[in-house]
Order: C-alpha cells, then structure tokens, then sequence
C-alpha cells in the first residue's frame, strides 16, 4: 500500500479516535461530580493531566523500544478498559483511578497519530493542507457525538456514553493492527526530551507557538470543565439541549480548519491567521459572563463564534509547528502534545484561585485574558 493510500487510513484512524473523545469529554465533568465536590473536581483533572505529561515523557523511548504500532495497540487497549469500568463501576475509588487513566492515555493517543501523519507527509508545502483534512475529519466526530449524547443521556444517566465510546475503540485497534507502520527513522535517531526542551529554551519562532499552542489547550481546557456546569447548573439547560449547543458550537471546526490550512500554504501564511483566531476568541469568551438568557440562539450563535477564532488558531498553530519537525522528532512532538495535559494541570489550579472569588460564569473574564495574551507571542517569520 503506497503513502497516499495510508494517509487517508490515518485519517479514518483520527476519526474514530475523536469520536470516542468527545463523545464523553464534556460529559467526564458531570458524572465524576456525582461522586466528588469541587475542589477534588479540579485535582482529578491535575492528577490525570500528570499522568499524560508522564506518558508523553516516555514516548520518545517507547517508541524506540517497541514502536509506533505496539504503543499505540497497549494504549488503545488501556483506554478502552478505563471508559468501560467509568461508565460501568458504582463504587468511587474505583471510578476515579479509570478517569485518571483515562485522562493520561488520551494524549499519547494522539501522540502516536501525529507520529503516523507526520510520516505520511512527505512534501512540508503540504503540512497545511494535510493538517486540515486531517482536523476536519476529525472534527465531524465532534460535532456528530455531542448530537449522540443529548439522545443518549437520559436522567443524569451516562452509562449508555460510555459503553458507544469504549466501542469506537474497537475498529480503530484493528486499524493500527493491520494497517499502521513504524516509521524506521525513530530507531536510528536519538530524539531525547531534554534535547528538545533546550532548544526550545533558546527561544525563537518554535518557542512562541508551543506557547501559543498552549494557551489554545488553556482555552479548550476550562471549556471542557466549567461550560458544561454554567450551561446546566446556572443557565438551566438539560443535557438535549446542551448537546445541541455543543454540536453547533464545534462546526466552525468543519467550515475553517481546511481553508484556513490552505491558506496558510499557499495565500497569507500562518501569522495574521492567528492574530486574527485570538482576537475572535477572546471577544466572543468576554461575552459568556454577561449572557444570563436561556435563549438557544444566543447561546448557540455565541458559542459557535468562540470556535471561529479557535479553529483558525488550532490550525494555523499545527501548520507551523509541523512544517518545522519530521516524524523522527519525537522528543519535539511529544512536548507540544504536553501542552494539551500541562493546560488541563495548570487550569484547574487557576481555577482553584479563580473560583474563590466569583461563580463559573464570571470565571471567562479570566479566560478572555489569558486568550488575549496569546497576541504577544505570534512567530515572527512566517513560513510562506
């Protein structure tokens, strides 16, 4: 099977992943409170987050031990054990240490995607428009599976989330067994994290859009928390209704993410893109606080609208951090992946302070500013 042919099973492989994901990400929230208060809400997440920072700093290694594939497979098989026993299990020790793995595997998950991808692009001037495939097909599962959950979350009832997204699972093990490659490069070149972060130490162009990257997963982190809880504890929406909001506010991933990624090939390169993604965000988040309606439509037309700016960002982001590394930078790789799990850490423990002084609402105000802070470290060289 030659390059072309693989691409699009990486593709296929990417959607099966995304729609096991987001069918449970915003809903993980709400059950994990039926069991904890806040403030352990919060740890758990930390907890979890750590555990994919720890994964992640074994990639490079795993991947040289036993290869893109066999890692892969383990951690399938890991993730599909954990989102079975969460939606299953009763007994709270037991919930919480499968949510725990759960959050770790996810961005070593994602990881040895990139790794696959990364080895099937084999022209940089493509980056833009492969990256862009790839994240809309990805992000059709998003915008469908919240659709799923508000059908399938009856009375505060999860289970039925759980078991569908444990079952995607399924075809995608099958997929890497049968159809992913090691890339051979990763055995013949040392791609060590600590190399990696002191070039990153230096600064410069890479440097500014890991921090970007960063902020973006800040974004999608205290999203993936606390809008679930201002929408139902607050705003008094019902799970149907929130997963219809959810699935029109994650279409902007389908309509921009491809032209915004060939754009950044061939039109206005990657800089104005993402001054332009940040400043949509951030207007559209400072409004969250202010909107007391239980409106649908305004609702929706708001949440759609933070996703504009952070569909150009994230692809505008991946575009030039992949036009920079090969697929035998592992050690680079697997830090900007840490940037999703270092967020999910350092949110929370914002929050923790945040949280002492006003409601989940009023907590984006806090948000829009750290989204806006993002304008200070656009690249300076575009790679047009």
């Amino acid at each position: 099977m030659n390059s072309n042919k693989r691409v699009y099973l990486v593709y296929l492989g990417g959607f099966l992943l995304a729609a096991h994901y987001a069918l449970v990400v915003y809903v993980n929230s709400s059950l994990i409170k039926q069991f904890v208060g806040d403030s352990t809400l919060s740890l758990l997440y930390i907890l979890g987050s750590l555990g994919s920072i720890g994964t992640l700093l074994l990639a490079p290694f795993l991947l040289r031990k036993w290869g893109n594939v066999a890692t892969f497979l383990l951690f399938i098989f890991l993730e599909i054990l954990a989102v079975f026993g969460i939606g299953n299990l009763q007994l709270a020790a037991f919930v919480l240490l499968l949510f725990i793995l759960h959050q770790a595997a996810e961005s070593i998950l994602y990881f040895c995607l990139d790794v696959s991808l990364e080895h099937e692009t084999r022209v940089e001037g493509e980056t833009g428009g492969k990256r862009g495939i790839f994240f809309t097909v990805q992000n059709v599962a998003w915008v469908i599976s919240p659709l799923l959950v508000s059908f399938l979350v009856i009375k505060d009832n999860f289970q039925p989330v759980y078991i569908l997204s444990a079952i995607m699972l399924t075809p995608l093990f099958l997929l890497v067994l049968f159809f992913f490659r090691n890339p051979t490069a990763i055995k013949t070149r040392e791609s060590y994290i600590g190399s990696s972060l002191r070039e990153l130490w230096h600064g410069g162009d890479k440097t500014r859009i890991f921090i970007i990257q960063f902020l973006l997963n800040f974004f999608y982190a205290w999203m993936l928390i606390y809008l679930p809880l201002v929408l139902n504890t607050k705003i008094g929406f019902g799970w149907e209704t929130i997963g219809v909001l959810f699935t029109i506010m994650l279409l902007p991933f389908i309509l921009f993410e491809l032209p915004a990624g060939f754009l950044a090939d061939k039109k206005i390169g990657e800089k104005e893109l993402l001054v332009a993604g940040l400043l949509v965000m951030a207007f559209a988040t400072s409004l969250i606080p202010f909107l007391h309606s239980t409106s649908f439509i305004l609702w929706a037309t708001l949440l759609f609208s933070t996703r504009i700016g952070a569909s150009i960002v994230e692809i505008s982001a991946e575009t030039y951090f992949f036009k920079h590394v090969k697929d035998n930078d592992t050690g680079l790789i697997s830090l900007f992946r840490m940037t999703r799990p270092i967020s999910l850490v350092i949110a929370p423990l914002c929050a923790l302070f945040v949280l002492r002084f006003t409601d989940y609402s009023s907590s984006f105000i806090f948000l829009t500013l750290i989204t806006l802070s993002g304008l200070l470290f656009i690249p300076k060289v575009d790679t047009k």
